[in-house]
Formats: C-alpha cells, structure tokens, sequence
C-alpha cells in the first residue's frame, strides 16, 4: 500500500514538473521535458541554462555586494546658489600653562625647601608642556609624591587664564572654549564639539550631549571675512581644522614666539553630503556622523581625529601598559586605561617616533 501511494507522489510531481516546464516562460528549460529531444541536445540545453542561471546569480551578488560597500557617488561640480561657507575652526595652544602665582601658593601649602621648590618648579613648567616628543625631557629625578592619576588636576588648578580677545569680520562673534589636546591645555574657537574635549566635561563625568553652537557661516559678498586673535602674551601653537574637529598632534600645525603678527589666508573647500546617506549604514557609506560615536569609548561624539586619538591611546597602552596624562582617564562604562608615571612616560617617549606619531 505503502509502495503504490509512494509510486503516486513521484508520478504526480513528475507531471506537476514536466507541465510547469512546458508552460514556463523561463527560456530554454521547454526543451528539457521537450518530447523526441535527443538526450545530447537535451544536455546541450541544461548546460546552457547552467551557464545562464549561474552568471544571473554571479552578477546579482556583485551587485548586491557593491550596494553594501559603494553605494554612494562623488560628483564635483560648482553650485551657483550655493555660496555659503562655513568658518573654519583653530585651536591655540599657549606655551605659557603656569600661573606664578598660584604656583607659588602651592609650594607653600607643600612646604617645600628651597632646593625642592626650584625643581617642582622646573618640572610643573615642563610636565604643562609636555607631549610625545619632548617625555623624555621630563626631570625624571623626583615624583615629589604625585602620582600619575593626579597630574591632569594639578595642572588644571595651576593653569594660568590664557584669555586672548577674539574679533571677527561678522555681526557674530567666535565662540572660545577650553578644551584639551594632546599638547596640555589649550583654547577652541569656533569649535561645535570642544566642549566635549574639556576638562570641567570630563571630571564630571559626563556623556550627554550639549547644545552645540551654530556654526558660523560666511558668503564671499559680506566683505572680507576674517578672525582676529589679540592679546595673546606669550609664544603659542596653532592647529586649522573643521569645526566638527579636534586638535590631533600629528596633523601641521603652526609655532608663533611672542609679539609676533601673523596673518593666514585659507581657501575653503566645503564637501556636502546629500540627506539620503543617513539611511545607508556606515559600512555602505563608510564613513561616520557626529552623533555616530558608539564606537568611541572615551568621546560621546564622532570625528576622525577623535577616532586617531584613541588608537593611539590604545597604541601607547598597548606598548608601555599605560597612557599620558592629558587623556580622558575614564571612559564608557567605566573603561580605565592605567595614567604613566616616570617610567611610563619615560617608555612613550622612546617610542614617540614613527611608531606613535
């Protein structure tokens, strides 16, 4: 009984087959169920609709594939409406961190002696200042019972107020901010996401978004544009970037000594990106939007430089067991990398050439 309703099944899908074939549309497979077809043509026109049915699905994949890694087009061309143009952001780094005064305040809360006054001095000035190329500069003689995790707030309560008065060639005036580099303490303007960057930001604790300041916007027939940097008293450092970015030690940046005038001309070049990439994934568009920072551990916000900050955070950890100082000390989570002390620093700056920087 068994056999014969087994026989039906295979009888009637066999006929189901044959007539789906014939009435198929589908070209050439007509002519696998064809009846008087020799069995050579027969297998002429499988190996046929083989060849087809696989480069079908060959080319759907590429396609698919190309969707998922390039689906987006750059074009260059020049907007006549569009003139508008955002003010390029500047970090001014001030080589004079110290505030005497409050220097002096704290020697004396210490009680230093004489002799160890003059080197706390001499090492506060050079650990304000220090950087990856310039550790091994650090007078590695005495810790004067500071440890590494302290050096971020000792620096702070001793900074001098490096206020320099902005002007601009707009109604506006150019947001100033604090904000910390990999360069010690340093001031933003017209930055969107220096706050970000701050030390009153990180010893907060803090993860949420701020009101980021609109960004300043210029058009070619306003006159002549410019940002005007005065009262600037000592020799400083000066990093050009967007203002969706940070400050990053190994991007150019410009040394001016003290009473000196300088003027910089920069030619913009504005990159726009269409609304509809906010519906492809970053693996499709490969690239990322502020608020995209879930991949960063120690920033609430995205950039590129941010992103190059912390692979080298992950590089200094990687080949000492700990990171600077002027680094976020805690990050998402309550992710910690371990603060250097002397012979942390000591290990970063012989390795601060190519394989850092």
């Amino acid at each position: 009984m068994e056999h014969k309703l087994l026989r039906r099944i295979v009888s009637r899908t066999k006929r189901f087959i044959v007539s789906f074939l014939s009435s198929s549309s589908a070209h050439g497979v007509q002519h696998l169920v064809q009846g008087g077809v020799h069995i050579v043509e027969r297998m002429i026109w499988l190996w046929c609709i083989s060849i087809g049915v696989y480069g079908m699905v060959a080319l759907s994949q590429r396609i698919w594939n190309r969707f998922q890694t390039s689906p987006t087009v750059i074009s260059m061309d020049r907007n006549m409406f569009l003139w508008n143009t955002s003010f390029p952001s500047l970090t001014v780094c001030s080589l004079h961190r110290i505030d005497e005064e409050k220097l002096e305040r704290y020697i004396q809360e210490r009680d230093f002696d004489e002799d160890d006054a003059e080197q706390f001095r001499e090492f506060i000035v050079l650990l304000a200042n220090v950087t990856y190329n310039t550790f091994l500069e650090l007078p590695m003689y005495k810790t004067f019972g500071i440890a590494g995790n302290d050096y971020m707030e000792l620096l702070y309560n001793l900074s001098w107020n490096f206020q320099p008065t902005v002007n601009s060639g707009t109604t506006r005036s150019l947001s100033v901010q604090p904000t910390m580099t990999e360069l010690g303490l340093c001031l933003a303007v017209n930055s969107r996401i220096a706050e970000y960057s701050s030390y009153e930001y990180w010893r907060a604790r803090r993860w949420d978004r701020v009101n980021e300041p609109e960004p300043l916007v210029v058009h070619p027939l306003d006159g002549e544009v410019y940002g005007q940097l005065i009262k600037l008293e000592s020799s400083y450092e000066v990093f050009f970037h967007g203002s969706m970015e940070v400050a990053e030690i190994s991007k150019r940046h410009y040394s001016f000594p003290e009473s000196y005038y300088t003027t910089v001309e920069l030619h913009a070049l504005e990159t726009l990106t269409s609304r509809n990439a906010r519906e492809l994934s970053v693996s499709q568009r490969q690239c990322r939007f502020t608020h995209e920072g879930d991949m960063l551990v120690f920033s609430p916000v995205y950039s590129y430089n941010l992103c190059r900050i912390e692979c080298r955070m992950r590089l200094a950890y990687k080949l000492c067991g700990c990171v600077p100082h002027f680094y976020r000390p805690v990050g998402k989570r309550n992710f910690r990398y371990r603060i250097c002390d002397f012979e942390g620093l000591r290990c970063l700056g012989q390795r601060s050439g190519s394989t850092i920087l």
